[in-house]
């Protein structure tokens, strides 16, 4: 019984880092690729080594992350979103990395390397954030889209949960 107990506890708090800050009905239904939570833990990996809060995950900007790569894909070009601020209706702070690339580390790495990206990655004002990743054409696509607002909402559609 204790053994059952604890691994309750172990699967809550598992399933407590990885479930995004967003409402409870959303966030039951919400899933992130290995390679999303890659780009997520290094995200996070890199804010806590110089001291900066954690960003949490929001479905919301991961829904207007994925709309992003999927255009890109199938443009098979690499831009930014734009009409980032009409995507995403009830934001302060808004900022948006894009990429293509081998892997979620070297991609990461090239985020880190170029001002731009990694002053949004370390942005002392973004609380939140969505990622999307998609392998096609032989590359790795992602969209990271940085908010310091919670739930900041969309006009996109959501999930009906």
């Amino acid at each position: 019984m204790r053994k059952k107990m604890l691994l309750i506890l172990a699967v809550t708090v598992a399933l407590a880092v990885l479930i995004p800050a967003t409402t409870a009905s959303s966030a039951t239904c919400w899933s992130y690729s290995n390679n999303e939570r890659g780009f997520a833990q290094k995200i996070n990996k890199a804010r806590s080594s110089r001291g900066i809060s954690k960003l949490r995950l929001d479905p919301h900007l991961a829904k207007v992350a994925s709309k992003q790569t999927h255009a890109m894909v199938k443009k098979n070009l690499l831009h930014h979103t734009p009409n980032l601020g009409h995507r995403v209706t009830h934001w302060i702070s808004l900022a948006e990395n894009v990429g293509y690339g081998g892997t979620v580390k070297s991609l990461h790495k090239a985020f880190m390397r170029s001002s731009a990206h990694k002053a949004n990655i370390l942005g002392g004002k973004y609380r939140f954030f969505g990622v999307a990743a998609m392998q096609a054409k032989g590359n790795l696509w992602v969209t990271v889209v940085f908010e310091s607002k919670r739930n900041p909402g969309t006009t996109l559609n959501m999930p009906d949960c």
